[in-house]
């Protein structure tokens, strides 16, 4: 009876068919012939009620087959027969007819006989490889061959294999009524991975009736090839499809910091069709306790996610009358919504105390997503995003995302990341009609950030022998010293201005000029001074708003230069074209160093170090010296234009 439940429950889950990219509509039917009038011939009424009835008559004639549009791609190449109504593609070749999605090495279109084929191919090792895939919904399966007919919907499958689980699934041959109900012959069932299995279930026969029953024949067991006086010769067993709300049976186990355990029991509640909630929980002899809760939520067209939260109280010592436990929590949650309207919100968290993965290295449920949390795993992230567009104008985005090493205990979170984007203007184009008023354009963006970590940076510490060391000194991220980290935080705020324009001189140049303005603000500065010894130098951190504002400018000249030359005698080559695009360009940026540098001097040293006031910001430090420089190139294009033996 084992062997018979496994079987069957293989048997539930064999599938059907699927997916594709460009569009293509099948090649038309005959057209009917144009009426042709000559002189002073008068077309009649009952001559015009004659071609309406045979061109209705044609209509119907002509009708295709075919329900939907075919999409396909491929990689290598497409070769298609009109006359014949037969298309081939050949290489990752992909056909999406409605619900059905198949990719394969090769697959071929006949219009005529409103059948598409699928299969592999021989590689230069004898060997078959792109075999067909072949999905409906979110049923797939491999196959060696594969005909479709999208008239009767009907379809012939040699040789499938599909995995189910953890066995996989054999099965000569297979075929598809427009019913969608499955007959398979000899089928196998078994756990082994190889292409010969060791030993497998052996069906004789099968069909399968999707979401009401599946009916065998003779089945029985089979090791090495060799069968085994096990099996029956009939079987019915029903295989709806639905979901419900049950007791999740718990296992059971020992470990040896805990003890014996009863894990992973709880109760799976089938909310509806949307929300899916299963809560277990975990009892240990030692006094260990664990709750897990996982949901799955989907709102289709819009938006579908998962949630996670696992807490564990573990016993920390083995002493009945004064027990110590360490109580840990993580959280997962991930939400991917559907490219729908102005807007769009995403997250993807990941967050858990720094010894949970140390103190819970096991499953931490038995469904089909479980997640394996093992004490290697070392960091975790987070991210939540939301944008909204404004029109074709305007883009905001608002981005938090944190980052923890458990083993360090380092916590990096900018709260939050801010962007804001104008896409191109053209101010200047309504005033003139001149070219240099035209093409005027400029854009704006601006990004802010507030980086907060609870890494205070490079400390002197000594060691055992009173030798000093530096290493990164890490303060406890809690709500205590969260003020200290907010206003310790490396903030500030960037615009971006981009000015541009381009026009012509001397009729067959183009001249663009340009200009790039940076500013950038920040809410502290730096004071530099030399340190006791004179060698190294301090800097103490000045809190006020100021600005840093950098700029420089370009221009650059092009223009084309073309030579065409025909050929005069008919061969395949019609035309040689040769484009000539030679370019000049300049660009200059000032110095900066005396608005935004601290001249420092060093003990016994009349040379002055100079020191960024902004260094290590957030958008970093001005630029620093004078920049003059002039480039130039040529580019050459060689085109020809080559009539094939096909071409009209």
């Amino acid at each position: 009876m084992r062997l018979l439940c496994i079987f069957l429950f293989f048997l539930s889950l064999i599938p059907s068919f699927g997916q594709v990219e460009r569009t293509v509509k099948p090649p038309p039917g005959d057209l009917p012939a144009q009426n042709r009038l000559s002189g002073d011939t008068v077309i009649t009424k009952a001559d015009s009620l004659k071609m309406k009835r045979d061109s209705i008559a044609l209509a119907r004639r002509n009708r295709s087959d075919i329900g939907t549009t075919i999409n396909y791609s491929a990689r290598d190449s497409l070769n298609s027969s009109l006359d014949r109504k037969i298309m081939h593609l050949y290489g990752d070749a992909r056909i999406k007819y409605g619900e059905i999605l198949l990719e394969a090495e090769e697959i071929t279109i006949d219009y005529e006989k409103s059948t598409i084929t699928a299969a592999g191919k021989l590689d230069t090792m004898g060997r078959r490889v792109g075999y067909p895939i072949f999905t409906n919904g979110t049923e797939k399966y491999e196959t060696k061959d594969i005909v479709y007919n999208f008239k009767t919907k009907k379809a012939l499958i040699t040789e499938i294999v599909t995995k189910q689980g953890d066995g996989f699934i054999h099965s000569q041959a297979a075929f598809k009524n427009s019913k969608d109900e499955l007959l398979t012959l000899r089928n196998a069932y078994t756990t082994c991975n190889l292409a010969h299995p060791h030993y497998q279930i052996i069906a004789t026969r099968a069909k399968a009736l999707p979401g009401d029953k599946i009916v065998v024949g003779p089945f029985y067991m089979e090791v090495n090839s060799v069968p085994l006086p096990v099996g029956f010769l009939f079987g019915m067993f029903p295989s709806p499809r639905q979901s419900s709300s049950g007791i999740v049976v718990p296992s059971y186990g020992e470990e040896n910091n805990r003890g014996f355990f009863v894990r992973n029991g709880g109760y799976f509640f089938d909310i509806n069709d949307y929300i899916k909630v299963q809560l277990t929980g975990d009892a240990y002899s030692k006094g260990s306790t664990g709750l897990h809760l996982n949901a799955n939520y989907r709102s289709r067209y819009r938006y579908g996610g998962s949630f996670s939260f696992n807490y564990s109280n573990n016993a920390q010592s083995t002493n009945v009358e004064s027990p110590t436990f360490q109580k840990d929590f993580q959280i997962n949650w991930s939400h991917t919504p559907q490219s729908r309207g102005t807007s769009r919100f995403a997250a993807s968290v990941s967050a858990a105390t720094s010894s949970y993965t140390s103190n819970n290295y096991l499953p931490l449920n038995t469904n089909t997503n479980t997640t394996y949390t093992d004490n290697t795993s070392r960091k975790l992230s987070s991210n939540i995003s939301y944008s909204k567009s404004f029109g074709s104008l305007f883009t905001l985005g608002i981005n938090y995302s944190i980052n923890q090493d458990l083993v360090t205990k380092q916590v990096d979170m900018p709260l939050p990341d801010l962007s804001f984007n104008v896409n191109n203007l053209y101010p200047l184009k309504s005033i003139s009609q001149k070219m240099i008023f035209q093409n005027f354009s400029t854009r704006y963006s601006m990004v802010a950030t507030n980086q907060i970590t609870n890494n205070l940076g490079r400390r002197n510490f000594t060691d055992l022998q009173g030798k000093p060391i530096l290493h990164d000194s890490i303060a406890p991220f809690n709500l205590q010293n969260l003020s200290y980290f907010i206003r310790d935080a490396r903030k500030g705020v960037r615009h971006t201005i981009p000015l541009s324009t381009s026009f012509k001189v001397l009729r067959y140049f183009t001249i663009s000029p340009a200009l790039n303005y940076d500013e950038r603000w920040y809410f502290e500065k730096l004071n530099w001074a030399p340190t006791s010894d004179g060698k190294t130098f301090a800097a103490d951190t000045i809190r006020e708003f100021n600005r840093l504002v950098n700029y420089s400018t370009s221009a650059s000249m092009t223009t084309r230069i073309y030579g065409t030359y025909f050929f005069k005698k008919k061969t395949g080559i019609q035309a040689i074209r040769h484009i000539i695009a030679p370019t000049v360009g300049v660009s200059y940026t000032p110095d900066f160093r005396n608005q935004y540098y601290q001249p420092v001097k060093r003990a016994n040293s009349a040379i002055p170090v100079y020191k960024s006031i902004h260094e290590n910001f957030a958008y970093g430090s001005s630029s620093v010296g004078e920049s003059a420089s002039i480039n130039f190139g040529i580019n050459n294009t060689i085109e020809m234009k080559v009539k094939g033996k096909l071409d009209t």
